[in-house]
């Protein structure tokens, strides 16, 4: 039995607890992170959370959000999202460990997501928390809190979900019902791929989906009362219209944001739904034709960051067009003579032909002699017929 203290101790003791679950973190707003730009598809849900104390950035102005979480730290955010007052009063038992007041909590609140053992063993709760790990622990919170999916929605769910024949049983239910929710979706291939790992700011975007469907009355919850879903769009993120002219006007502008030279190693943490992936994801790389485009890492991820952060990542489905059709914001995959994904990159002037030869210009991300990637602005390339590269152009302008 853990022996319960004063309030004028926990009072003292509250304090100090909310500074353990990531080292070094000061309180900040999203607009505040130097790696959180205004257009990240995120910074909405990181904004929620900092501003509600659930999460905190770093010392260095930074949110670090494609940092993995672990199952520690989301057990604290989930305390400090969904049960304050039981998170305060096990304030005491951070003498334990730092996430220990949290598992408490949450055991108390009948939201353990592991039997008490593991729930409190430290060599357990800090591994890296998994997609299926987390849609347990989000599972166990709404179902505490009283609140269930319909069986109509989570079989619709399991339809959608193609991988859900691996899927071992004990996940399955969590899955579903995340998955029916929109807390936790898939992959642009319908795959749910629980063993992925989630970041701080992927935490950060569930917790805020949570809130949002437990924000009503407890009960049997359906798809109607998910995410806000937002009409699609029909101008640039920037609220202009989707012309070449004003395309131009924005890469422009995130020229000046993301400056030539700048160090991309951090990647774009969000492109994995990002409409660009339907396009280019499929490819096979020649490095290792066992993979696929990465559209958060490297040259995949800047493409795929710039396409968002001008047309957004609800609407402007992908199709591919010709190369002389490609207009500035247009995304270049290049391809070798085996037709293996060689390169992407970003179309930032319209394709010219003479000589018997088609060139065009484009921003790209690439290694430099120690093998980090760096931002590239007004870059040449051409193509020619029985060239060594052929080139694939996918648009998401308006038909």
């Amino acid at each position: 039995m853990r022996k319960k203290i004063g309030s004028m101790k926990r009072r003292l003791i509250l304090p100090l607890l909310l500074a353990l679950c990531l080292e070094m973190a000061v309180p900040a707003f999203a607009a505040d992170f130097s790696d959180v730009p205004a257009n990240y598809a995120f910074t909405d849900a990181i904004q929620y959370c900092t501003g509600k104390g659930i999460l905190s950035g770093y010392s260095d102005g930074t949110f670090r959000p494609v940092e993995s979480v672990t199952r520690a730290q989301f057990c604290v955010m989930l305390a400090r999202a969904f049960y304050p007052r039981e998170l305060e009063a096990n304030a005491y038992l951070k003498s334990s460990g730092w996430f220990i007041p949290a598992a408490a909590a949450l055991e108390d609140a009948g939201a353990a997501a592991y039997g008490h053992k593991n729930w409190f063993d430290s060599s357990v709760m800090n591994a890296v928390i998994s997609r299926n790990d987390m849609a347990r622990f989000i599972c166990q919170v709404m179902t505490a809190k009283g609140y269930t999916v319909s069986q109509k929605d989570k079989a619709a769910a399991q339809a959608k979900i193609t991988d859900y024949a691996g899927i071992s049983e004990g996940f399955q239910e969590p899955i579903k019902t995340v998955f029916a929710l929109g807390i936790i979706t898939g992959y642009a291939d319908g795959s749910f791929s629980g063993s992925r790992t989630m970041t701080r700011g992927q935490a950060a975007v569930v917790i805020y989906r949570m809130t949002q469907c437990l924000s009503g009355e407890p009960g049997v919850l359906d798809a109607s009362v998910r995410q806000e879903t937002k009409p699609a769009p029909t101008t640039l993120t920037n609220g202009k219209a989707v012309t070449e002219e004003n395309v131009l006007a924005m890469l422009a502008e995130l020229k000046k944001e993301y400056p030539e030279g700048m160090d991309f190693s951090m990647g774009y943490p969000l492109g994995e739904s990002s409409p660009v992936r339907l396009g280019t994801h499929p490819y096979s790389r020649a490095e290792d034709p066992a993979t696929h485009t990465s559209n958060t890492l490297g040259c995949g991820g800047w493409a795929t960051l710039l396409s968002d952060a001008m047309l957004g990542q609800n609407g402007f489905p992908v199709r591919k067009v010709t190369l002389a059709e490609a207009r500035p914001g247009d995304v270049m995959v290049q391809l070798n003579s085996e037709g293996l994904l060689v390169h992407v990159a970003m179309i930032t002037r319209r394709a010219s032909t003479g000589n018997g030869k088609t060139t065009f210009v484009v921003t790209e991300a690439a290694t430099d002699n120690q093998g980090v990637y760096k931002l590239h602005w007004d870059v040449d390339y051409s193509w020619s017929a029985g060239g060594k590269y052929t080139y694939d152009i996918w648009t998401r302008y308006p038909s």
